[in-house]
């Protein structure tokens, strides 16, 4: 019994570790760090990793946006040229767009 409430305790600890880690989440080491020294000064740090991990971070306009129109229409080139079958046209774009 005494097992069982320590590892329940050592993985709501980590809690938010495992989610950053699960989300592949852009700042996943900050958040580890955050989690683990930050979680032992009064619980203080648990909670700020705890919110960040569901925090997504913006993607920057402009650049991105850029170099994904740049990157379709390298795609639709190689389309063109017959390179990539439409299907594989399609399943690239799509990616591309639902980065």
């Amino acid at each position: 019994m005494e097992s069982i409430l320590f590892l329940l305790a050592v993985s709501l600890y980590f809690l938010p570790t495992i989610i950053a880690v699960n989300k592949e989440h852009h700042y996943k080491v900050p958040i580890i760090l955050v989690n683990v020294l930050g979680g032992a000064v009064a619980g203080l740090g648990w909670i700020i990793a705890l919110v960040w991990c569901f925090i997504e971070p913006h993607q920057a306009t402009g650049v991105a946006n850029e170099s994904i129109a740049d990157e379709l229409e390298k795609l639709n080139e190689l389309r063109e040229k017959g390179i990539l079958t439409q299907q594989e046209f399609d399943s690239k774009k799509h990616k591309l767009l639902n980065k």
